[in-house]
């Protein structure tokens, strides 16, 4: 009989393997979406309720791609990082809806039971729809949009080589299509290194300055720096992304003369602060 797992890392590794067969996984874009293969489905009905789900996760995701190109920044009345309500409010609307959908689709039936609500917690789409919901509640900003409109274009681009070229010309432009999956599949990884460092740097330090100067919740990083600790864990973008931005920090601080000792100290005390509150995510200790 094998051993039970004793630490979370351990149980997560196990429960990815499971669900994808490798221990290990980036998740992506691609992963959890609703395919668009109706070839390998035989039910008419089933056939109807996915192209209904693809319609309206399409449709989410042209609300929140649309809605942040049309946002107003308003200087006189908001800080630089902050964005308008009105369309904060109907982009985020858009990626609930979306993510909505996917996780749907890939929960249609939920069940409270811890082995199952962590198998939930460890898929992407389900951070990201819990993260919209989040952040559509909360005080806009600009930056907890940009991942999201990478994401959307991306999905948006697919939807239409699959769906809209079929649906507008009866003999779809073959040339048109291939491009548009040659230019996605080629930028994919750098759009998703893109998001990883946005994530990193851009959402995290608009939420540390809006709590740092009341014009947000305090719980905000908070919550933020959890969703960050499970992104390190799972994608391989978000770890490159960290150890891109310690490389910097640590050749311009360590060592630099120009800085005082005790602000060195201090940054490496918060560093191993950080990397402590990090591995507690993925690691507990054995009983």
């Amino acid at each position: 009989m094998p051993a039970t797992p004793s630490t979370l890392t351990e149980r997560l590794h196990v429960l990815v393997k499971e669900k994808t067969g490798r221990p290990d996984i980036e998740y992506g874009m691609k992963e959890g979406e609703i395919t668009d293969d109706e070839d390998k489905i035989t039910d008419k009905e089933d056939i109807t309720i996915r192209r209904l789900a693809l319609a309206w996760k399409s449709s989410g995701q042209r609300v929140s791609f649309t809605c942040t190109g049309d946002m107003e920044f308003d200087l006189e009345q908001r800080a630089p990082f902050k964005a308008g309500s009105h369309w904060y409010a109907r982009a985020f609307f858009g990626a609930v809806v979306s993510y909505g959908v996917v996780v749907y689709k890939s929960f249609p039936q939920i069940k409270f039971e811890a082995q199952f609500l962590q198998s939930m917690l460890v898929e992407e789409n389900v951070q990201y729809f819990l993260m919209a919901i989040f952040f559509w509640r909360s005080t806009p900003m600009i930056a907890p949009l940009i991942p999201y409109v990478v994401f959307a274009f991306f999905n948006a681009l697919n939807y239409t080589r699959t769906n809209l070229l079929p649906a507008i010309f009866p003999t779809p432009p073959a040339e048109l299509s291939r491009k548009i999956q040659v230019w996605t599949e080629t930028n994919h990884a750098a759009a998703m290194s893109f998001v990883a460092y946005v994530e990193v740097i851009g959402v995290m330090g608009s939420l540390v300055i809006g709590a740092i100067t009341f014009q947000s919740s305090f719980l905000s990083p908070i919550v933020y720096a959890n969703f960050l600790r499970f992104r390190f864990f799972f994608s391989i973008h978000t770890r490159a992304a960290f150890a891109q931005l310690r490389a910097r920090l640590d050749a311009k601080i360590v060592g630099n003369p120009k800085i005082p000792p005790k602000a060195i100290k201090a940054y490496e005390v918060t560093r191993g602060a950080i990397i402590r509150f990090g591995m507690a995510a993925v690691q507990q200790p054995r009983e």
